[in-house]
């Protein structure tokens, strides 16, 4: 809407501005009319395809805009922005305080067995500045060659094992968050763009 990321001043103070109005609404809603009206920060995933798709539809290519495949969800950083974990978790808490019908914020992070004293202070991080938040991490195996890492997105926007090349989705396990918890199955085409998007944050 601003031609800058949402974390850039301007876009931060767009975004907050757009927030409060739909919370502002949701609370008039609720007082007018005695039901439990709220303003949830929800993941809604399959929308942020399926909405991409109609967008790009309606109003054709749009650079960084419909040109992605997907759009990301509710107040959350853009998926490939180079952020830390403890700058998004303090910018999107602010949106959070918002959220009065519920919210989630998360950061993508490597397998971190070998570094727990990292994951406590980002733990203690979280405890003091945000509601509720989790951390995103991959957790695959592939049948075939029993490939214990990652499996990849490919360039074609399959999955793959990177070691036996495997593509076949009956012979892997690929877990991934989505929609707030981890899930093993597999995505339409503009959440498999997101999630192949993602940056690390740890």
């Amino acid at each position: 809407m601003k031609g800058v990321p949402q974390t850039d001043p301007a876009g931060e103070e767009f975004a907050l501005r757009v927030m409060q109005h739909m919370r502002d609404k949701t609370d008039e809603w609720k007082r007018e009319s005695g039901l439990g009206f709220a303003l949830y920060g929800t993941p809604a995933e399959s929308l942020c395809y399926r909405f991409a798709r109609i967008d790009k539809e309606r109003f054709g290519t749009i650079e960084d805009v419909t040109d992605k495949g997907y759009y990301t969800n509710s107040y959350h950083v853009d998926v490939r922005e180079e952020i830390d974990a403890f700058s998004k978790f303090s910018f999107e808490a602010q949106f959070q305080k918002i959220s009065s019908g519920g919210c989630i914020s998360y950061v993508e992070i490597p397998n971190m067995q070998n570094n727990l004293e990292a994951m406590q202070e980002v733990v203690r991080f979280i405890y003091d500045n945000i509601q509720y938040a989790e951390f995103n991490t991959k957790s695959d195996y592939c049948h075939v060659c029993g490939w214990d890492g990652e499996i990849i997105i490919n360039d074609d926007n399959e999955w793959e094992c990177p070691n036996c090349h495997n593509k076949d989705h009956k012979k892997m396990n690929v877990t991934r968050r989505t929609c707030g918890y981890l899930g093993e199955n597999f995505w339409n085409l503009g959440k498999t763009k997101e999630i192949k998007a993602r940056v690390l944050h740890l």
